[in-house]
């Protein structure tokens, strides 16, 4: 419950803060959600595991966006909960965070088609991999980056994104993993409505 209160109130301040700095910007902010799937490993190595169970490592994300438009360049920050699933040795395992994207695009043939890229900051809320024996180095907060493509139609917009961690985390799994280095990484397809 208290994450759930801390997700939404830090969502409204965002939104709040950014719609002051998009209406100077010619930019505007909106909310998105999607889809997403989790691997930790390769993705094309994995491809038989999807095409059996594609539900296994399927997750979802919601949250506020903000864009600035710099000409045909654009900055947009992000801030987004989303829940991953991972599945090791027959047992899926829940992680929950928060993730603030910095994104840098670039947009094409006016702004119908962009490509973008840049940072990501992550905050664990839950993670039920912290049963096993982390690395004492663990920490809550993490970064990766982001790259993408994106359709925007109007006031709606459709992404797919790579997400990887830059740092790994240090897992001992019994008979599956034995001191090996944890990075999440997904495929995130996202849909938006721009609100301003």
């Amino acid at each position: 419950m208290k994450n759930a209160l801390f997700i939404t109130v830090l969502l409204f301040m965002t939104i709040f803060s950014l719609q002051e700095l998009m209406a100077q910007s010619k930019g505007g902010y909106g909310l998105k959600a999607g889809l997403n799937y989790n691997s930790n490993g390769n993705f094309f190595r994995e491809a038989g595991m999807v095409y059996g169970d594609p539900l296994n490592n399927l997750g979802f994300h919601v949250g506020a966006f903000g864009k600035l438009n710099l000409g045909p360049i654009y900055l947009r920050p992000e801030l987004v909960y989303g829940q991953m699933k991972t599945l090791v040795d027959g047992d899926k395992y829940l992680t929950q965070r928060m993730d603030a994207p910095l994104l840098v695009g670039l947009n094409l043939f006016g702004s119908l088609i962009s490509v973008f890229a840049g940072p990501s900051f992550h905050y664990t809320l839950r993670d039920d991999l912290t049963g096993f024996n982390y690395s004492p180095d663990v920490k809550r907060f993490n970064a990766g980056y982001h790259a993408g493509v994106g359709l925007n139609l109007g006031r709606i917009g459709l992404d797919l994104r790579y997400e990887r961690e830059f740092r790994g985390q240090s897992v001992n799994f019994e008979k599956v993993v034995n001191g090996g280095e944890l990075k999440y990484q997904q495929l995130l397809l996202g849909l938006s409505i721009r609100i301003n």
